[in-house]
């Protein structure tokens, strides 16, 4: 399998953001900007062409130079599935959300005194009427889809390696080229993960808060052969023009 990360497109909190946090006009499940939907857009006709992946495997006879991608995944986000929509109408590809792959913390909003407080986020029948070639998850009910507290640090990084235990499973043995349009902090999280890598006090400290950065729609590569895990390449953007390297 050839797994590709994907980061979605810029959000209106991205635009609004603050390391600070409590950013005035934060959305718990934002859209995503104008700038955004021209990232989506470039990203999206970037996976289509025929000659944008040149990094084959080793030793792999071929002359093929696309993605090629066979399976599409997002988040139940807004911003996650906005972006992975371009890739699926460019690509002529179902897109399936999946329940565990939201960004860390789930849904939320500051309450007066900037603690973090759950909302529920949208229901099913929302989903279905705004988005109704997403595939939902079954157990997905009316109730808004994350109706909980805020997400511990803990189980944060538990679901992550769950996560991605889940998909290597889901495609093992499997030629698959498959795209997740994920989160800034679910990719670096994942990274960490599968190459056994700790979370440095100094890098989550800092502005960055990760050991690995990813920009808005950018590109990062896992391979799986033979039992082994392989980075490619991490936060490729080179779909962007210099006037749309956002974070």
């Amino acid at each position: 399998m050839k797994l590709y990360l994907i980061r979605h497109a810029q959000s209106a909190n991205n635009e609004i953001y603050s390391p600070e946090g409590n950013e005035p006009g934060r959305h718990p499940d934002p859209e995503i900007t104008e700038a955004g939907h021209r990232q989506a857009g470039l990203l999206a006709a970037h996976f289509a062409r025929h000659d944008t992946e040149p990094r084959q495997r080793p030793f792999q006879s071929t002359s093929c130079l696309n993605y090629g991608l066979t399976h599409l995944y997002c988040s139940l986000m807004t911003r996650s599935i906005l972006t992975a929509e371009y890739i699926a109408r460019a690509c002529d590809l179902p897109l399936q959300a999946l329940p565990d792959i939201f960004e860390k913390y789930g849904v939320y909003q500051y309450d007066g005194t900037g603690i973090r407080q759950g909302v529920p986020g949208p229901s099913r029948a929302y989903f279905e009427e705004r988005f109704p070639t997403l595939a939902l998850p079954d157990e997905m009910g009316e109730q808004g889809w994350w109706s909980r507290p805020v997400e511990s640090d803990q189980a944060f990084l538990q679901r992550v390696k769950k996560a991605m235990m889940n998909i290597r499973q889901r495609h093992a043995g499997e030629d698959d080229s498959v795209g997740m349009v994920v989160h800034g902090d679910f990719i670096d999280q994942s990274i960490n993960a599968l190459m056994g890598v700790s979370r440095s006090d100094e890098n989550y400290s800092a502005d960055w808060e990760a050991n690995w950065v990813s920009h808005n729609t950018s590109i990062s590569r896992i391979d799986f052969i033979n039992g082994s895990q392989n980075v490619i390449y991490l936060n490729r953007i080179d779909h962007l023009s210099t006037d749309l390297v956002t974070w």
